[in-house]
């Protein structure tokens, strides 16, 4: 009954994984998070194919190529879920070097598991890792640093998940976070006591947790699949959100006003408040919280409440960089002004709508004086 059950929720789970992957690249594929949701998938779907009890003893060698695949599983979740959450997400060399470190770890513990056995490791990793646990200490030591590089991935993407949500103006995505976090969570938790503690000492338990993981994977992926395959499937890789079904409409008329509001208020430089918040900026303009998340994302066109108010607070820098009498007026002075609570934050905001640094933008403006 667990073999069958395993099975059902194993195979489920591939098919699921695979079709999501070939329904992103199909209708996003130009998009950096459509490409690594894809790989996200692929890459799990190997996972779940190395951990299936008989199958190397089918195909032999052929499991190589799933192998290498699989390895890249880990960091294929933590690069999708920053993405998924972060509008501005862009791979960088640090990315790149903690994806690296962790694949060239999982070689060199296929290196070893070869050397002490003298077979090729036809195996899954979570295998690999329990029968290297008595073998020395540098596979201990190796097991440890990926089980450390994986612990971090996870938290990391769990973090920037969880702190965004308040801020996410697209409703369906607020709600793929929850499902995200906790599905993510129990699978990354589930791995990683099975590979620590469960194998080997408790069989019953360990094979049930991993029929558990297969139905999470399982059910993640038709989550996906319901909205990527529904007609409004586009709030998933990046455009702005067309219909919020669960807020009734107004009319264009009480649009208009409330968006006269949010101007007005811009005007008087209240987005300029250190602490605003989507509640606060709420409050202030007398709307509920949900209506002004419509508002700010359907009419113009922010996935992110952060957007929204560095868009403002840089347009503000901009005129106060530009003021003759205010050149010798230090960078940060400007930046804790308009709410920023650091440089950091403000030089990386006023860049990405600038195309230049907020020194080089002043030096440009009193040049063309």
């Amino acid at each position: 009954m667990l073999e069958l059950t395993d099975n059902f929720f194993r195979f489920g789970a591939i098919v699921s994984c695979l079709f999501a992957s070939a329904l992103v690249l199909r209708d996003a594929g130009c998009k950096l998070a459509a490409k690594l949701a894809a790989f996200c998938c692929i890459s799990a779907a190997a996972y779940l194919l190395v951990s299936l009890p008989g199958l190397s003893g089918m195909i032999g060698y052929g499991m190589v190529p799933v192998m290498l695949v699989c390895l890249f599983a880990p960091t294929a979740v933590w690069v999708f879920g920053l993405s998924m959450f972060d509008d501005h997400f862009k791979l960088t060399r640090l990315h790149y070097a903690v994806i690296a470190s962790f694949y060239v770890f999982g070689l060199v513990q296929f290196a070893n598991y070869y050397q002490t056995f003298g077979l090729f490791p036809l195996l899954s990793p979570t295998r690999i890792h329990f029968d290297l646990q008595n073998s020395g200490w540098f596979p201990w030591f190796i097991s440890l640093i990926m089980l450390l590089i994986k612990l971090g991935m996870t938290a990391h993407m769990l973090t920037v998940a969880w702190n965004g949500r308040r801020d996410d103006l697209v409703f369906k995505r607020r709600r793929f976070r929850e499902v995200f976090v906790v599905g993510v969570a129990f699978i990354s938790v589930g791995i990683v006591a099975t590979e620590t503690w469960l194998m080997g000492f408790a069989q019953d338990i360990a094979w049930t947790l991993l029929i558990a993981q297969s139905a999470s994977i399982f059910l993640v992926g038709l989550y996906m699949l319901w909205h990527i395959t529904s007609v409004d499937g586009a709030w998933l890789f990046g455009e702005v959100e067309t219909i919020e079904t669960s807020v009734p409409r107004r009319s264009e008329s009480e649009d208009r006003h409330d968006l006269e509001t949010l101007d007005t208020l811009a005007a008087s430089d209240k987005l300029l408040e250190p602490s605003m918040t989507i509640s606060r900026l709420a409050d202030m303009a007398s709307m509920p919280e949900h209506r002004l998340r419509r508002l700010v994302n359907q009419h113009l066109g922010y996935r992110n409440f952060a957007d929204y108010l560095n868009f403002h607070r840089v347009e503000a820098a901009k005129s106060r960089l530009a003021v003759v009498a205010d050149r010798h007026v230090p960078v940060l002075t400007v930046a804790m002004d308009l709410g920023y609570g650091s440089l950091g934050p403000f030089n990386r905001a006023f860049k990405e709508r600038a195309g230049m640094t907020p020194t080089e933008f002043r030096k440009k403006a009193l040049a063309d004086c």
